[in-house]
């Protein structure tokens, strides 16, 4: 038998520190590799464009059913998801790009069935000036809940098999939850959608889908009633926090219930909601939009600011903006605000009638009176705009025509229903003094600001920059808002450091 030879320790302990440096050289590239991957998250273009007839789907029902699509894609993949109506003309911004997957959603309707076909291609196979080099996924028509199983079993990219109830097991309650979808968009279909959701929610009560757009609902419905109770709005947020329950961290339901809690004053509550969702989805850009919008109203504008860019990292504002950048209007960068406000056919933004409304805005605080007048005409005349912006808009515009006692007396009648009742949206109550403040009724804006203050608008810097609310500002009443102002602004900088952004 061969003789074994003997190591010294010196040696035993050379080749054990070269193992062991090998062992933390393995690991940390897997490390690496991991935080990149954990840094560099896919991002989906979800494109839902107009039905075709042959579908079954009306255009807004298919995007009602992209935005269940949407949902799934954020709780089960945890990807970054833009949603636009159209394929782009200008497909530079995702050229040569493996982290972006394009999906074009080709979905129909087959009796109670659902067909989630749809195309797909990756950033890296596109080339300037040549067609999209498309792949191909034909599904069959299923009942709903098989349907959606089968679209994340087969998604280009692997996504979560954890068990989520975001889909109803019966094909009519889905069909249900699509038409009231489809019909939030549309005021005088509002009461019809929301016994459907709430239809839904009682014959399946575990189905989170159900509860958050219900809740989403209620909101728009709290939007387009000033005089909405205190009552209806808790009951509202306890809708959402069921859904919440059911899937925890839900992008669009944390979202929703975040504005409830900032459109009542409560910024902190809002952003301790977002922020915690965002630890554990730290790539959602709908998380940043609310923390955008929280913290603008807290005031604090470089933490919304460094959300918005975040935010903007994931998407793709070039092709379509995620969100009207009023924080840029606050900081002096109007190009960036100005671009914001581009018409989204199909979108929110361009039935709520947000996008005249600012544009009017910010020409008003151009000096451009004019073009302020056709912009608020245009928001007070949309059909399925928000009420709170097209009763505004007609205020703005009668001022702007010279009927200031006609505005005047219908801006008081609005203010008199929002008294007492549901405490709203303080950047809002803003834009009522602003108005005031346009009339030359003093008094009743220095008012008006002092409400906007105490509903949680706390924005310093629009206060001292607003041009309308120059005759307020040699007001001694002004002087303590103002130092009131600060020293809220001050605890929630405490409070609220934007380094909290940056911890993921």
């Amino acid at each position: 038998m061969a003789k074994l030879t003997a190591r010294s320790p010196r040696a035993n302990l050379l080749l054990g520190a070269a193992f062991a440096l090998l062992l933390l050289a393995g690991s940390g590239l897997a490390w690496l590799l991991a935080l990149q991957g954990v840094r560099s998250p896919l991002k989906v273009v979800l494109i839902t464009p107009v039905a075709s007839d042959a579908s079954g789907l009306e255009s807004a029902e298919n995007r009602a059913l992209a935005a269940m699509i949407q949902d799934h894609l954020e709780c089960h993949g945890r990807f970054a998801v833009s949603s636009l109506t159209e394929l782009p003309r200008d497909l530079e911004p995702f050229l040569g790009q493996s982290k972006i997957l394009l999906v074009l959603l080709e979905a129909s309707r087959k009796g109670d069935d659902l067909d989630l076909s749809y195309r797909h291609a990756r950033g890296s196979q596109l080339v300037r000036g040549q067609p999209v080099p498309w792949l191909s996924h034909r599904a069959e028509a299923q009942p709903p809940a098989q349907a959606f199983e089968a679209f994340l079993k087969t998604f280009p990219r692997p996504v979560q098999s954890a068990r989520l109830d975001l889909i109803p097991k019966s094909a009519e309650i889905f069909w249900d939850l699509v038409r009231s979808g489809a019909w939030r968009l549309q005021n005088q279909h509002l009461e019809e959608a929301m016994k459907l959701a709430e239809r839904a929610t009682r014959r399946e009560p575990a189905c989170a889908s159900a509860w958050i757009l219900l809740g989403n609902l209620r909101y728009r419905a709290l939007l387009n009633s000033p005089a909405a109770s205190r009552q209806e709005q808790a009951n509202t947020e306890t809708i959402l926090q069921r859904g919440l329950e059911l899937v925890p961290d839900h992008p669009r339901g944390t979202f929703l219930l975040s504005l409830l809690k900032a459109d009542s004053g409560n910024q902190q509550e809002a952003l301790d909601l977002l922020l915690g969702a965002r630890q554990r989805q730290p790539h959602n850009p709908t998380l940043l939009t609310g923390i955008t919008y929280a913290a603008r109203g807290a005031g604090l504008l470089p933490m919304a600011r460094r959300a918005m860019d975040l935010r903007d990292e994931l998407t793709f504002p070039a092709v379509q903006p995620q969100a009207v950048d009023i924080t840029c209007l606050y900081t002096g960068e109007i190009p960036r605000f100005e671009a914001s406000l581009q018409d989204q056919p199909g979108h929110l933004r361009s039935t709520s009638g947000v996008l005249p409304f600012y544009r009017g805005y910010l020409a008003l605080t151009r000096g451009d009176h004019a073009l302020a007048q056709r912009e608020f005409r245009s928001a007070a005349a949309l059909a399925n705009g928000y009420p709170n912006i097209m009763r505004l808009s007609d205020i703005y515009g009668l001022i702007l025509e010279g009927r200031k006692d006609e505005a005047w007396k219908k801006l008081r009648e609005y203010d008199q229903e929002r008294i007492g009742m549901r405490e709203p949206d303080g950047e809002f109550t803003i834009r009522l003094a602003e108005a005031y403040a346009l009339m030359g009724d003093r008094a009743s804006a220095m008012e008006m600001a002092g409400r906007a203050f105490a509903r949680g608008f706390g924005c310093m810097t629009w206060y001292e920059r607003s041009p309308m609310l120059e005759p307020l500002r040699g007001l001694p009443k002004w002087k303590a808002l103002m130092q009131h102002i600060q020293e809220r602004q001050r605890l929630m900088e405490e409070r609220f450091p934007i380094g909290l952004l940056e911890d993921n």
